[in-house]
């Protein structure tokens, strides 16, 4: 126990060896008694790596994203739709009605109601004067909050729109030319596309309203206990609405922000009479889930190609890497993994001013976990999943870089052996029981005064791309593991 504890302790003396031969270090001799001898030797293992598409991807994202835009690397189109909530504050209250001077059938109304998408282009590749079509519609019901949605969902097709329900096409551009100067230009202002809903609405039950803000109102006079929370309110007044896109490109947008908001005249504390709005946000607190078209042919034609791998998103493309681990092992099988550091050069593209960014953030983990880690939400352990950012620029790479994953690559070993001593064809029956996929993802973050911290992992939804050296025709250096054994002697 003592020898193991030591080792642990020594790994990151022994990481200053990475870079070195094949050659036994005598090491330890300060450190430790002549009988506890550490021996410390490092080897490099040539990696092979591939394209594989993604199906489809979970998109339970914190934003959501609106457009269709052609990839000016492919030329294939990219389009972005989605489904959206709204919520409403547990404490949510509305002007008395007596008060409310708008009426339509001897009840408070709304003067109008729109629906406000906030947009922002962290890509930087928005043609802001492409002008773009979308169409809001009213869902039929709510979205499960159970169920797990994926790029490929489409609402139309099981029946979640309802066509007799709200339906707004609306032709907007990126940049508003309709609005100053002066204030497109603040810091904090935000593209808007504001869609109103103004048109006689007729509820499930048949009943007219004057417009769909009316609608909400008189539904909160009538059942308040249906806005005593976003469940209930989503679930007996307002289910949500998707958002599609019908027609132009250019536009592929980050919302960040959206919100219902109803507007309505009513008596203030001094009886004066002045308009008052109120508000429900389309929040991560209530369900957005984003679809994703991609042209999938010319994704596959990216993946066979065999001189390089992709990292591409939205829905697009990981590299796979297969670890040597019996190769690491064999002739080491008393040793321990210290260090397992590999890196992935990125390929500088040829497009220019035309090529897209670079994932930000690149996550590793084992091939066949990939569904599970984000169905469970879960957080990189740096056992069996790990990730890192691009690292570009002067004293920088141009590549991602994994420093350590030795835990994973001990883990797969452990695994296999286990496996095997249970059922002798265990490796034909886990085929990916030595792959791992790099997948680009976002983070969410939490930050206080003086600390950082990850909070969620999903998966990228802009528009993000990149090639990294790899292929089983690879004509640069080959992708390569660097390993450092520890090892006492007896």
């Amino acid at each position: 126990m003592m020898k193991t504890k030591l080792l642990t302790a020594m790994m990151f003396t022994a990481m200053s060896f990475a870079a070195c031969s094949d050659d036994t270090f005598d090491f330890g001799y300060t450190l430790t008694s002549q009988a506890d001898k550490l021996n410390v030797s490092n080897a490099d293992f040539n990696v092979l790596t591939r394209t594989v598409l993604a199906d489809s991807v979970l998109l339970r994202s914190s934003y959501c994203y609106l457009g269709r835009i052609k990839d000016p690397e492919t030329g294939a189109y990219v389009a972005s739709e989605f489904m959206t909530q709204f919520n409403i504050l547990d404490t949510y209250t509305l002007t008395k009605q007596e008060r409310v001077t708008s009426r339509a059938n001897g009840m408070a109304a709304a003067d109008s109601c729109q629906i406000e998408l906030y947009m922002s282009d962290p890509t930087g590749v928005v043609d802001t004067l492409a002008a773009l079509k979308i169409r809001v519609s009213e869902l039929s019901e709510p979205m499960n909050e159970t169920a797990h949605y994926y790029s490929n969902y489409d609402p139309i097709a099981d029946g979640k729109v309802r066509e007799d329900g709200v339906v707004v096409d609306k032709m907007f551009s990126y940049r508003d030319l309709t609005v100053a100067d002066t204030l497109l230009n603040k810091s904090d202002y935000y593209n808007t596309i504001v869609v109103k809903l103004n048109k006689p609405y007729t509820a499930k039950d048949g009943t007219q309203y004057s417009n769909y803000g009316t609608y909400v109102m008189q539904q909160y006079y009538q059942h308040p206990e249906y806005f005593k929370n976003s469940y209930a309110f989503v679930h007996n007044v307002c289910p949500g609405f998707y958002v599609s896109v019908h027609d132009g490109e250019g536009v592929y947008t980050e919302v960040p922000d959206m919100c219902l908001r109803i507007f309505y005249q009513a008596k203030n504390d001094k009886d004066s009479i002045v308009t008052f709005a109120t508000t429900f946000a389309g929040t991560e607190e209530v369900l957005q889930t984003t679809k994703i078209d991609n042209e999938r042919d010319v994704l596959e034609l990216l993946a066979a190609q065999d001189d390089c791998t992709y990292l591409k998103a939205p829905a697009g493309l990981y590299t796979e890497v297969t670890l040597p681990i019996d190769d690491i092992y064999l002739g080491h099988e008393q040793d321990s993994i210290m260090t397992a550091k590999i890196d992935f050069q990125r390929i500088n593209n040829s497009y220019k001013d035309n090529s897209l960014e670079v994932p930000p953030y690149v996550l590793m983990l084992p091939a066949d976990s990939l569904t599970t880690f984000f169905e469970k939400k879960k957080l990189t352990d740096n056992i069996t999943s790990y990730y890192t950012s691009f690292a570009v620029g002067s004293g920088y790479s141009n590549q991602y870089s994994f420093s350590n994953i030795s835990n994973l690559v001990t883990e797969m070993h452990r695994a296999k052996i286990a496996g095997q001593k249970a059922d002798s064809n265990w490796t034909a029956l886990h085929p990916n029981w030595n792959k791992v996929l790099l997948v680009p993802i976002q983070l969410k973050s939490s930050t206080t005064s003086s600390t950082t911290t990850v909070t969620g992992i999903e998966h990228y939804v802009g528009i993000v791309s990149t090639k990294l050296v790899g292929g089983s025709n690879n004509s640069f250096d080959p992708v390569k593991l660097n390993i450092v054994y520890g090892k006492f002697n007896q």
